[in-house]
Order: C-alpha cells, then structure tokens, then sequence
C-alpha cells in the first residue's frame, strides 16, 4: 500500500509561519522538505523525458506505425494496471485504514473522484479539439480533419441537393464528386461559353439565371432563346457526352452562383457511375422532347443531403496533409500545447504526490508513464511534423511539456505532503479519471487502428509486466 511520510518535524506550513521549535532543526527540515520536491521533480522528468526520445525516435528512426501501435498498447496495459491498483484500489484502502470509512464510502470517494476526473478531461478535451488540439494524436487529428472535411462538404451539398441531376446519384457516391466541384461566380450578362466553344465542363446552377441561346437561322441574324435555367438546373452536358463543339451559348441573365465539374472529372465519373450516365442520358433525351419535368422518385433534398454528408467517411493523403498544414498556420501549436497538458499533467501530480524518499518510492506508476508517453510521442512528431512544423517548434513543444511536467510534480508534493487521506485519495482519483479518459479516448483507439487485434496482446503484456514491480 502506498504511504504518506508521518514527520517527527514540521511540515512546510509550520515552516512557512515560523513555528519550529528551534533554528538548526528549521534548517534541516527545509533540507529535507527540498530535497523530497527535488527528488519528486526528478522523478517525473524521468517519466516526461520519454517525450523527448519519443520525438527524436519519430523524427529520425520513424520506425512503423505497427511497431509504435504495439508499444502503444503496452504502455495501455501498463498504465491500466497502475492506474486499478496504485490509484484506485490503494487510494481506497487508505481510506479504509487511515480514515476509518467503510468499504462502500471509500469505493464512492474513489468513484467521485474518477467519474470528475473523466469530465473535466471530456469537457477540456472537446474546447482544446475545437482549436486544434486534436492535432496532438494521429487518431484524434484524423476523426477531427474528417470532421471539418464534413462540416465544409454539408455547405456544398446543401447546394448541390437541389439539383435534379445530382439528387439521381446515390449519396454515397458524392463523396468522390465533391472533390471534383468548383464553385464559379458570374455577373449579370457574362457569357459561361459560347456555341462552337469545346466542351470542356458541366455547369450546376446554385443560384441565379442563365438563358441557353442559338443563332436565328432563319434570319441569318440574332439569337433565338431555347431555355431559361434557374436554381436547381444543369447545363453544359451535351458537349461532354457527345464529345462535339458547343451547340448553343449560355449567359447569365442575373447574378449567379455555378458550381463546375470539368471534363476531366466528368468522365471519371461517368464511368465510375453507370447510374449518373443513365440520368445525364435520361436528361438530354427529355431536354430534345422539350420535356423538361422532374423524374419521378427522386429522394427529398434535405434527406439526400443528410445522407451524403453521412457518407464522407475519409481523407486523402493530399486532403489530410492540406488541412493539417492549414490547421497548422492558425495558431494551432498553443492549443496542442495545453492539449498535451491535459493529457500529461495529472500524470506528473500523481508522481509528486506519492514521493516520499527513492527508498520507499515505488516506479511502477513512473514506469507505465514512460512507456505511454514514448508512443504518443512518436505518432505526434511525425503528425505534426506533416503538418509543417519546423524540428525546433516540436522540441520546443514538448520540452516545455516536460519542463511543466516537473513544475507539477513540486506542486503536487508541496500541495499535498500533509493532506488527510480522503484529500489525498480524491486527487489521485480525479487524476486518475483524466488518465483513463485519455487512454480510452485516444491510447487504445489509436493503438488497434495502426495495430489491429495482435494489440490485445501487446496489452496484457504491458499489464502484466506493470504487476510484476508489485511484487519486486
């Protein structure tokens, strides 16, 4: 079981009013208070320095992310072991034999302390992300970029949901089209293309007017109107299907919102999506009749929507390493910073808390943070490191997490080096609470993603070699 030292001396408030009993013992329990918060302080360096050789290992050796996800879920196992057996089962059994509470009150200040602890990380967590912090673990930077990728897509495909066209694709398929469309602005009178111009684009109207014209060939002069389109519509598509020369012009009678899908990608699409070719075909054969209605059994436009934006379930390389740079020239490193905070610092106060002297100091809380931070370490440099970060702003990023690693440890052991037990108890178990939530939420999703099932066993490994220092 874990210990407080019971002191013969004064503790550092006594100290701090005055009150020992002589001057030569004053000065040696000083000695002996600073020595203890060094010995703490260096103890959590220890720990936090595994910061540091993660980064160098990730920027340098960049060993592969199996490998880092296996240590990942040792570490998972490690500090699972240490956080149900040094924080929450010792931290109630101080209770029990120091403050005199029975079982159940001390497993329901455990509880307390675990279950606050979990939401402060959960509600600090959800502000830091929204920032940018998420940037800090490649698991998390990738669900919150896919996330941003849907909120900026739902604008789009809000728009592209009125069109008949559109609405006949499944939504599932518009994941691939959304990368395709450009938004276009023209002025009232501006020519979109002209007759005899090639073929090279299909426009959507989001917003506006376009007249679709053809010289009077009757006259030998002017322009005959065939169609007046508006919001909703498409045009430009009988060109690119039968690969000829425009056969009509198009102008903006008003103001107008387009949204462009070039040739290029027009083809891709069609011949990826026999059913959009169907509709585009269907389209023009009702455009040639003067039929102009909407087809039947079309899916409602808000439900299409809410189902494509639904369907964006992943990032492209280029898309992910484009908006992490652009994430990263938002003043996102501050965010990471006190991102990594959370995740770090209540790590630190357990350490500083629980230190008494190296002979009675027991490493099996340290040694799981070693092994956790190595991991996170690693994945973080290089994620962030794609995001455009120079090798001094990542050093200077988590050096001076460790530099605050060790100011928290001091103060964790100056704070509480004579707190009661069920003041003690609580704060391991609300630093304890934070610990879990950040291994539930981000060590092992990460781990089994980059791992796969062989990290179950990577866990229990980390678990069990964490239980064996109980017995060492």
């Amino acid at each position: 079981m874990l210990t407080r030292r019971v002191r013969s001396r004064p503790s550092w408030r006594d100290l701090w009013n005055g009150v020992s009993p002589s001057t030569g013992l004053q000065k040696e329990s000083m000695d002996l208070n600073l020595n203890t918060i060094l010995g703490a302080v260096s103890m959590a360096l220890l720990a936090m320095m595994s910061l540091i050789v993660g980064v160098l290992i990730g920027l340098y050796a960049k060993p592969s992310r199996r490998v880092n996800a296996i240590i990942m879920a040792f570490g998972t196992g490690a500090l699972i072991q240490a956080l149900s057996l040094e924080l929450a089962y010792e931290g109630a059994e101080r209770l029990v034999q120091h403050a005199g509470l029975g079982g159940f009150s001390s497993w329901t200040w455990v509880a307390a302390g675990f279950i606050v602890g979990g939401s402060m990380y959960y509600l600090g967590n959800q502000v830091l992300e929204r920032r940018g912090a998420a940037l800090r673990h490649p698991a998390m930077a990738k669900l919150f970029l896919l996330n941003k990728k849907r909120k900026e897509s739902a604008a789009i495909l809000t728009r592209l949901s009125k069109i008949e066209l559109v609405r006949s694709l499944p939504p599932e398929e518009m994941e691939d089209i959304l990368v395709c469309v450009q938004p276009v602005q023209v002025k009232k009178g501006e020519v979109v293309f002209r007759r005899g111009d090639k073929g090279d684009a299909l426009y959507f109207i989001d917003d506006g007017r376009i007249d679709i014209l053809t010289p009077n060939g009757d006259t030998g002069g002017g322009v005959v109107p065939l169609a007046q389109l508006g919001p909703g519509q498409s045009f430009g598509e009988m060109a690119l299907l039968a690969r000829e020369p425009r056969l009509a012009s198009a102008i903006a009678s008003a103001d107008s919102s387009l949204l462009k899908i070039d040739k290029e990608h027009f083809d891709e699409l069609l011949d990826r999506s026999p059913r959009l070719r169907r509709a585009v075909e269907g389209l023009n054969s009702q455009r040639l009749l003067q039929n102009v209605e909407a087809t039947r059994g079309k899916m409602e436009a808000d439900v299409w929507q809410k189902a494509a934006v639904a369907n964006i379930h992943r990032l492209t390389k280029g898309e992910e390493e484009s908006m992490m740079k652009t994430q990263a020239a938002a003043g996102v490193p501050l965010a990471i910073f006190f991102g990594a905070l959370l995740d770090g610092i209540p790590e630190s106060v357990v350490i500083g808390s629980s230190f008494v002297t190296f002979e009675s100091f027991r490493f099996t809380f340290l040694a799981a943070v070693f092994l956790s931070n190595l991991p996170e370490a690693i994945a973080s440099a290089v994620g962030m490191k794609r995001a455009g970060f120079s090798q001094i702003r990542i050093f200077s990023l988590w050096g001076s997490l460790v530099v605050a690693g060790g100011v928290a440890a001091a103060f964790g052991n100056i704070v509480l080096a004579d707190a009661p037990p069920t003041v003690l108890t609580l704060v391991g178990a609300v630093a304890g609470g934070g610990i879990l939530a950040m291994v539930s939420s981000v060590m092992m999703p990460e781990a089994y993603e980059d791992g796969g099932p062989s990290v179950g066993l990577a866990t229990i490994a980390g678990f069990l070699f964490a239980f064996l220092f109980m017995f060492l």
